[in-house]
């Protein structure tokens, strides 16, 4: 039977927590690093509303306090960031389950070092499956022999998606790579039929009309961990205080902006380049429990087989990072 991680108590990172917001308690760098300096790290991410944790971790001094500076790089799918920590260009990056799956079976060994934001929230979704407007689609059966646009061909938006489509018994959809910030005018210029997007360029789709289907992550994963934060196996081997800093870092971010979800929302004036009323209008997917969920990892990776996209598995506990 597979079994949730739990990365750490939670009554220990809600202490730790209670620090986030000021400049007072907390380890200093030198306590947590072992000597003044800050180690620098690159996260590379793909911009979308659940950063806004790693973006408040920075701003708010709890990556200083555990003796880590961090610098951000941006990239369109999880795949370049994959390049780029086996390139290490950078040292953490965003990755969806199944790309940590499938570069585990590649030979590429890559570990979930932290969630982005916590597990999904069973009620809340920041990404939808939504259909053009004045396509004439109002529900999922409506998309066979349609196409829908996805971040990337093998993410964890295409399989949710085909789950929730085929079970409707609708076939022959046309599945088609789009970076998230092209989706919004694919749809208005009929380029596309329907787009799993994601925060902030799903309100922009919405705005412009698009029709709300349904909600992958949410509807098939609540509470599990569809991405994450990685790092090589190499980069762990060598670096492994560093990764149990950063991870001991987010875990008290998780908790902080849970709690303090605006603070969290305003981040993304400066980083996701919003207005005041958009980041505010943004929706945290999540249920900021900062704990790695093995079980879904392995319900994802049955779906995947399930569905063909692979022919073998791999152990769950192998993708996770544990000082």
């Amino acid at each position: 039977m597979r079994t949730g991680l739990k990365v750490t108590a939670l009554a220990a990172v809600a202490t730790m927590a209670a620090a986030c917001g000021s400049d007072g308690g907390g380890d200093s760098p030198a306590a947590a690093g072992g000597s003044g300096e800050l180690t620098e790290v690159t996260v590379n991410i793909v911009p979308f509303t659940p950063n806004a944790v790693l973006f408040l971790a920075m701003e708010n001094g709890t990556f200083e306090r555990n003796g880590i500076k961090v610098n951000i790089e941006r990239a369109a799918s999880p795949v370049p960031v994959v390049a780029s920590l086996v390139a290490d260009q950078a040292q953490f990056g965003f990755v969806t389950t199944p790309v940590l799956i499938n570069a585990a079976r590649e030979g590429t060994a890559l570990k979930c070092v932290s969630p982005v934001d916590g597990q999904i929230s069973p009620t809340e979704d920041s990404s939808a499956l939504v259909a053009a407007a004045d396509s004439g689609i109002d529900s999922l059966d409506d998309l066979g022999g349609k196409s829908v646009a996805v971040v990337q061909l093998a993410s964890i938006n295409l399989i949710g998606a085909k789950k929730l489509i085929e079970d409707t018994g609708a076939t022959g959809t046309e599945y088609v790579a789009l970076p998230f910030p092209q989706m919004p005018q694919a749809l208005a210029d009929g380029r596309v039929d329907a787009a799993v997007i994601t925060s902030p360029f799903l309100e922009q789709a919405l705005d412009a009309g698009a029709v709300e289907l349904a909600a992958p992550s949410s509807d098939l994963f609540p509470e599990g961990t569809v991405y994450c934060y990685a790092a090589t196996s190499s980069y762990l081997g060598d670096n492994a205080d560093v990764a149990t800093r950063f991870q001991k870092a987010m875990q008290e971010a998780i908790v902080y902006a849970g709690e303090h979800q605006d603070e969290a929302k305003a981040t993304l004036v400066e980083y996701l380049e919003l207005t005041e009323e958009q980041a505010q209008a943004q929706v945290m997917p999540s249920n900021f429990v900062p704990e790695i969920n093995l079980e879904s990892i392995g319900e994802i990776q049955d779906l995947m087989q399930e569905q063909g996209s692979i022919d073998s598995t791999v152990d769950p506990a192998e993708l996770v990072f544990q000082p």
